[in-house]
C-alpha cells in the first residue's frame, strides 16, 4: 500500500512550507494538502518539487473554513466564486502535478429544499468539470459525517455516489474516507467494496478521535486489505491528526 501524507494534518509541529520536507525524510514519496494558506502556495509547490515529492490531492477553496464553511456549490448566488475557485485550484494543480483536486459541496442553508440545493451543487459540478477536463484534472467529491459537520449535503458515501451520478461526468469521482464513513455508522471495511469503482482517492483517520491508527477502532490493515482485494490501487491519504510529533505516531505503518 502506498501512503500519502495530509500535510495539512501531519506535521504541523513545523511550518506549512517546512512539511513537505519533513515528509520526505520520513520516507513518503505522496504528499496532499488543504488550499494552502495565503502566499505560500508557490512555496509549498517548490519545497515539494525540490525533495522529489509527488501530490495526490489538493483541496479547492472552500470558503471560511474556521468559520464553518464547506464550500457552497449549492449556492446560486457563488457560482462564479466556485468556478474561479475551481480554476485557481486546477491551476495549483498542474503546477505541483496533482491529478486531483477536492472540491467542498456546501452545507444546506434555510430556504431551497436540500433536493433543490443538490440539484444546483451538480449543476456547478458540472461546470467545475468542464473547468477540469481540459486540464485533464479530476475532481473528487468527499462524503463529510453530520456529526461533526451538521447539515452537509453529502454526509454518506452513497450521498455522494448520487450526487456524482447525477453530474454525470467521467471527471467527477468519489473521495472515499475511512473516518467519515465510521463517524456515520458504517464499517469501512465492508462498505467500501462497492464504491471502489467510482472511488478515485481515499483517506483514514481512525475513529472515534480522528486520530492515528490503533486510537480508535477503525483498523487501517483491515482497510487496506479490503480495498486491495476490491481492486483499489492508489494510494491511502492519511489525514488524521497524531496528536504529538507525527514520526513516533505513524511508527505503526511500517508494515
Amino acid at each position: 500500500m502506498i501512503w500519502s501524507a495530509h500535510l495539512s494534518m501531519l506535521f504541523c509541529e513545523l511550518p506549512y512550507a517546512e512539511r513537505p520536507g519533513a515528509a520526505a525524510r520520513a520516507g513518503f514519496r505522496l504528499v496532499e494538502t488543504w488550499w494552502p494558506p495565503d502566499g505560500l502556495a508557490g512555496q509549498w509547490a517548490d519545497e515539494v518539487a525540490g525533495h522529489g515529492l509527488s501530490v495526490s490531492l489538493i483541496n479547492a477553496y472552500g470558503g471560511d473554513i474556521e468559520a464553518g464553511e464547506r464550500g457552497f456549490l449549492n449556492v446560486p448566488e457563488r457560482r462564479a466564486e466556485a468556478l474561479e475557485a475551481c480554476r485557481e485550484a486546477v491551476a495549483f494543480a498542474r503546477r505541483c502535478g496533482a491529478p486531483r483536486i477536492h472540491v467542498l459541496v456546501g452545507r444546506e442553508f434555510p430556504g431551497p429544499s436540500r433536493e433543490e440545493q443538490l440539484a444546483e451543487a451538480a449543476v456547478a459540478l458540472a461546470q467545475c468539470a468542464a473547468v477540469a477536463d481540459d486540464a485533464r484534472v479530476t475532481i473528487v467529491v468527499e462524503p463529510i459525517n453530520e456529526l461533526d459537520v451538521p447539515g452537509y449535503l453529502v454526509p454518506t458515501p452513497a450521498a455522494a455516489a448520487e450526487l456524482i451520478e447525477a453530474v454525470g461526468s467521467s471527471r467527477v469521482r468519489l473521495l472515499y474516507d475511512a473516518y467519515h464513513a465510521a463517524r456515520a455508522g458504517l464499517d469501512p471495511c465492508r462498505d467500501v467494496v462497492p464504491y471502489v469503482p467510482v472511488i478515485d482517492h481515499v483517506q483514514y483517520a481512525d475513529c472515534p478521535g480522528r486520530g492515528a491508527p490503533g486510537t480508535g477502532t477503525t483498523d487501517l490493515r483491515a482497510f487496506a486489505a479490503a480495498l486491495e482485494s476490491a481492486g483499489y490501487t492508489g494510494a491511502i491519504g492519511l489525514e488524521l491528526d497524531p496528536g504529538g510529533p507525527t514520526e513516533a505516531a505513524l511508527g505503526c505503518l511500517a508494515w
